[in-house]
């Protein structure tokens, strides 16, 4: 057989060279394609379902919602094993599938299937990222040479700028924060006060609820054109909250300025997020408070074209940041 294969290699020179040129390109192309990961996705096709109900006890959580989603997810095509956790105000449920599977049909399929499930009033489950424990491909921290923006600003910025650019990456599936106050709109309600004008919690908030919102009209015809009608009544600042009418006794308003005082904070932190550099000098920077983040790759996709991509918008950002005097982004 060896002698034959020889033979037909020495009478068709021509063709064995083609052969060997056409093995030679289609190696060179295969190479250039292949995709070469530091570490290996070896994790299992998944999907998670999370669904948050604050201030409800565990044992609650896990009767009213853990178990109907259970018991929804039995039977998916290629499930392999499926897992919960439950905690104080947090339902966790684990979908492992087999190797065979493809996550985006998975995830489709889990979707279908959270539509049929009846959960209390107020509580929407949501699917997890698609991403895997080796997709964490970027790490980075914001800071600013300018001493007028504090920490609650660059939360500001990241949860609104810099997390929504990161996003617009192709295969990025999401960014995970941390550090950080975020802020918000607090209204310190005086209970004296409030027991004074005969109102209750309830009411203060229904009514800022109330008045938080725009108001769509018809048109008004002005001619050959026509006027668009509509009613903006949306809160935008804390003189906004302040004037917000609650009631009106004997032809006077009262308003929440005169029973509260509003102002902008921090939400209640959870916890603290601090960086420490060691110098090659030995020097150690050392900061407390930080913002900081991780951009999550989609599971299956090339981190390092992922990764050029990104390296691109941080610059980007760079420029943009730097020509508002705004801060900048750094990563690793």
């Amino acid at each position: 057989m060896l002698r034959g294969l020889v033979d037909f290699s020495l009478g068709n020179r021509l063709l064995v060279l083609a052969v060997a040129v056409l093995l030679f390109i289609w190696g060179i192309v295969s190479f250039r394609t292949l995709p070469v990961e530091a570490y290996p996705d070896v994790a299992n096709n998944y999907v998670q379902v999370i669904t948050q109900w604050p201030g409800i006890s565990a044992e609650q959580v896990e009767q009213q919602v853990t178990i109907p989603l259970e018991i929804a997810m039995n039977g998916l095509p290629h499930l392999q094993h499926l897992r919960s956790t439950t905690l104080f105000g947090l339902s966790s449920v684990m979908m492992i599938f087999d190797d065979e599977s493809e996550n985006d049909w998975n995830r489709v399929k889990v979707l279908e299937r959270l539509s049929q499930v009846m959960l209390p009033q107020g509580v929407q489950p949501q699917m997890g990222a698609d991403f895997s424990p080796v997709g964490q491909i970027y790490f980075f921290t914001l800071h600013s040479a300018n001493p007028a923006c504090d920490v609650m600003d660059l939360k500001s910025i990241e949860d609104w700028t810099i997390e929504k650019q990161f996003k617009s990456v192709p295969d990025v599936v999401g960014v995970a924060s941390f550090g950080g106050p975020t802020r918000e709109y607090q209204v310190r309600v005086d209970p004296n006060k409030l027991v004074a004008y005969g109102l209750s919690l309830g009411q203060l908030e229904q009514q800022l609820s109330n008045n938080n919102v725009n108001g769509g009209g018809s048109f008004i015809e002005a001619g050959l054109q026509q006027i668009n009608v509509r009613a903006v009544g949306q809160l935008k600042t804390v003189s906004d909250i302040e004037r917000t009418v609650l009631t009106a006794k004997n032809g006077t308003a009262l308003r929440v300025k005169d029973i509260a005082v509003v102002q902008e904070g921090a939400k209640i932190r959870l916890g603290q997020f601090g960086k420490a550099i060691h110098r090659s000098d030995g020097h150690v920077t050392d900061n407390g408070d930080v913002v900081a983040g991780i951009v999550l790759l989609r599971k299956g996709a090339n981190a390092d074209s992922t990764l050029d991509a990104i390296h691109a918008k941080v610059q980007e950002l760079k420029s943009k940041l730097h020509r508002d005097r705004k801060p900048a982004a750094t990563g690793s």
